[in-house]
C-alpha cells in the first residue's frame, strides 16, 4: 500500500513542504518535531486519552513522511539525515506499544499486554529483517505490511475504539512480512551463489 500511495502522497503535501523550504526548516528538526508528537500521543495513550492521542500521533506520523521529502527538496540529504531518522524511527515505533503493554497492564488485561508486545516484537522484526538483509547487499525488500500499514492500522484502531483488534492484526501482518523478508533475503542471496 505504501509503495503505491506514496507518489500522490507526496504530492499532496507538496504545498506544505514548499513552505517549510521557504521558511529554512531544516528536515532533521520536522523528523524531530514529529518524534516530539508521538511521545506526546504516547502518553495521552497510556493515559486513555484515545482522540488527543490520535491526533498527536497522526500528525507526527505525517511529518515522519515530510522530512525526507524536504530533504530532498532543500538539497539536504545526508547519511547523517538518513541515520537519525531511521533511529527516530524505531523509538516511534515503539512508544505507542510500550504505552498500550503499561497501560493494559495497570487495568490488569493481560490480553492486551500479550498483544501490545507481540505488536512491537513483529514490527521490529520488520525493520530489523530489512537493515539486516541491506548489510549483506539485498535492497528493496517489501511485504505486506510495512511501517505506514503499520500506523494507518494503529490510528484506525484508537479512532474507532478498536485497540486490540488493531494490535492483533499489527502483530500478524508484520510477522507474515517478516517471513516474506527472510524468504526474499534467501532467493537473493542464492541467485549471487549461482
Amino acid at each position: 500500500m505504501s509503495r503505491e500511495i506514496k507518489p500522490y502522497f507526496e504530492r499532496s503535501i507538496s504545498p506544505f513542504v514548499d513552505f517549510l523550504s521557504q521558511k529554512g526548516v531544516h528536515p532533521n528538526f520536522v523528523t524531530l518535531l514529529g518524534f516530539t508528537l508521538i511521545v506526546l500521543g504516547s502518553a495521552f495513550l497510556y493515559y486513555g486519552m484515545g482522540l488527543v492521542s490520535f491526533l498527536l500521533l497522526g500528525t507526527g506520523a505525517l511529518l515522519d513522511a515530510v522530512d525526507g521529502a524536504l530533504a530532498r527538496r532543500r538539497g539536504l540529504q545526508s547519511d547523517f539525515g538518513a541515520f537519525l531518522d531511521s533511529t527516530v524511527d524505531r523509538f516511534s515505533d515503539a512508544l505507542p506499544f510500550i504505552a498500550l503493554s503499561l497501560y493494559y497492564a495497570e487495568a490488569g488485561q493481560s490480553e492486551g499486554v500479550f498483544l501490545s508486545t507481540f505488536a512491537l516484537i513483529s514490527s521490529f522484526g520488520v525493520s530489523y529483517t530489512r537493515a539486516r538483509a541491506e548489510s549483506l547487499g539485498v535492497y528493496g525488500l517489501g511485504g505486506v505490511f510495512e511501517r505506514t500499514e503499520r500506523w494507518v492500522v494503529l490510528l484506525v484502531g484508537i479512532v474507532a475504539d478498536m485497540v486490540p483488534l488493531a494490535l492483533l492484526i499489527i502483530g500478524v501482518g508484520s510477522l507474515i512480512t517478516v517471513f516474506q523478508r527472510i524468504y526474499e533475503t534467501k532467493k537473493a542471496l542464492d541467485r549471487t551463489l549461482i
